[in-house]
């Protein structure tokens, strides 16, 4: 939900600026506007001296501006990392995928040390083109512990280059087919390519404003040191040539038919004359009073000359009002948490006071059949007290019954047992008594194996009375194996295996078997 006002914070190299806007009808509204001049930063030390100067000037504008609530950060291009990434057409999870992949290859840093956020820019048939943008984490808490350390409340980062973007777009209905806005700042230059379809493409570069330039331009500089060096508008000029053909081979944009300059200086006229003779296409400076209004007892009669000089404070706001704004956010994980918790504080508040509000009748009504539901139920407790010392009686009862029966089915159990062994050798005394002529030489129990029948290993002899001289007859074998069928229906025996028969010894025939014994009648 976008607030009634909306406070824009922009922190450059050169100076910090504040504007208060609102939106009215069609038309931005420029409510107040304060700035504050930076020291120029010199030395090894700069970007410490620069966060100092920052520090202090934002104290100063915090005590000078009348609105408060959350504002919008822009951070300094030179402080951002923006590029351009094609990917394929895939469904968006996968997207979200790939789109993490090229992150971490397009950073210069571990993914881990940076936020970062991107925003679609660009859709096809084959494919898709997103617009990244990262930053170092420590600078951007750095940043924020700086803007809060005065009173403020970051709601939100943008790249400046955004801004820029946007501020343009504001103005460039005004252009021809294809625009070209050119920022001036004071440490780079943001370049905006526009077309009529919709098609952009940026670029900043390391070429700004310096106090030497603004010199020599006015004429206040010694004359051989602007002999020495190239002019301002040369270099300029040959990094936006430069940069048309990058944007023309990266993605087939063409030649704009004019251009707009923002961010110039009082004293810089001679530069759109420069421009516009070599580029040979119209060169204006931007005008935001068809699209702003200015509130002249706010800020003062000269806003709208320097009109020119706030695109990215203009840009930063339109992106709140304006729907469909190629933007991204690259405040810190952790303080936009605790921006989403703030700003819904509010609404729980509010939504929890109609919540109680609701809830109480109902809990009167519901407290009172309660503490009827609670006099009946005494009452039937009353009753039934009685009735559940007998229940734990008998219950006490049936558990002793259930252990006594446990115990009988064990005593049973153990007197079955007892007499097994005493049933299996009457029954293999009978059944060598009748074969005849027969002993045994071993009965031994083989060792227990866990799930296994318990096992007998039976060894004995058989005598041949027709052929005590000779190997043993087939009538022999046959009286054997009459042995063990009938041994193999002795109690508690299952059956009889590995059978093994010796007839070397002339009249005698050696045998080996085991007895299985049975599972459900163990012995």
């Amino acid at each position: 939900m976008v607030s009634h006002r909306t406070l824009i914070l922009e922190c450059g190299p050169d100076r910090v600026s504040l504007g208060v806007f609102s939106r009215t009808t069609q038309r931005l509204c420029l409510h107040e506007l304060a700035v504050e001049t930076l020291p120029v930063a010199i030395g090894q030390n700069c970007d410490v001296q620069w966060l100092e100067n920052t520090g202090a000037a934002l104290r100063s504008l915090r005590r000078r501006i009348t609105n408060r609530g959350p504002v919008t950060l822009l951070l300094p291009a030179r402080l951002c990392l923006t590029k351009f990434i094609k990917l394929p057409r895939v469904e968006p999870a996968q997207r979200e995928k790939i789109l993490r992949f090229e992150a971490a290859q397009n950073i210069p840093y571990a993914i881990e040390d940076v936020v970062w956020d991107s925003v679609a820019v660009n859709e096809t048939e084959t494919g898709s083109e997103a617009l990244l943008a990262a930053a170092k984490r420590d600078s951007l808490e750095t940043f924020c512990l700086a803007a809060q350390s005065a009173g403020f409340e970051p709601r939100r980062i943008l790249p400046a280059t955004f801004a820029t973007l946007a501020g343009f777009k504001l103005i460039s209905e005004q252009g021809g087919r294809g625009f070209l806005g050119v920022n001036l700042g004071a440490q780079s230059t943001s370049l905006v390519l526009m077309e009529k379809s919709g098609h952009f493409a940026l670029r900043t570069f390391a070429l700004g404003l310096d106090e030497n330039v603004i010199r020599s331009s006015v004429g206040t500089e010694t004359q051989p040191a602007v002999e020495k060096r190239e002019p301002f508008s040369t270099r300029l000029l040959q990094e936006i040539t430069r940069s048309l053909l990058h944007f023309q081979w990266r993605s087939g944009m063409g030649k704009p038919d004019s251009v707009c300059l923002s961010g110039i200086p009082t004293g810089l006229y001679g530069l759109s004359e420069a421009l516009e003779g070599k580029l040979k296409v119209p060169v204006r400076l931007a005008d935001f009073r068809a699209v702003v209004d200015f509130q002249k007892k706010s800020i003062g009669s000269g806003a709208e000359e320097r009109g020119a000089a706030l695109v990215d404070l203009i840009g930063a706001a339109s992106t709140y009002f304006e729907p469909h704004q190629p933007v991204v956010n690259l405040l810190p994980p952790q303080l936009r948490d605790r921006a989403g918790s703030r700003r819904r504080r509010p609404w729980l508040v509010a939504a929890a006071m109609v919540t109680t509000m609701i809830l109480i009748p109902p809990l009167v009504h519901f407290r009172s059949l309660r503490d009827e539901a609670l006099k009946k139920n005494r009452a039937i407790e009353r009753e039934l007290a009685p009735v559940r010392m007998w229940d734990r009686r008998n219950q006490e009862n049936l558990r002793r019954l259930a252990e006594v029966k446990q115990d009988l089915a064990l005593y049973r159990d153990t007197n079955a047992r007892r007499c097994s062994w005493l049933r299996l050798m009457v029954g293999l005394q009978e059944q060598l008594g009748r074969v005849e002529d027969v002993w045994l030489d071993k009965l031994q129990l083989a060792p227990a194996v866990a799930g296994e029948p318990m096992k007998i290993l039976v060894s004995g002899r058989m005598l041949d009375r027709a052929h005590p001289l000779a190997k043993v007859s087939q009538e022999t074998y046959s009286r054997v194996k009459i042995l063990l069928t009938q041994l193999s229906g002795l109690p508690s025996i299952a059956g009889v295996e590995a059978e093994r028969f010796d007839n070397r010894q002339a009249g005698l025939l050696k045998f080996d078997f085991v007895l299985v014994g049975e599972k459900q009648r163990p012995l």
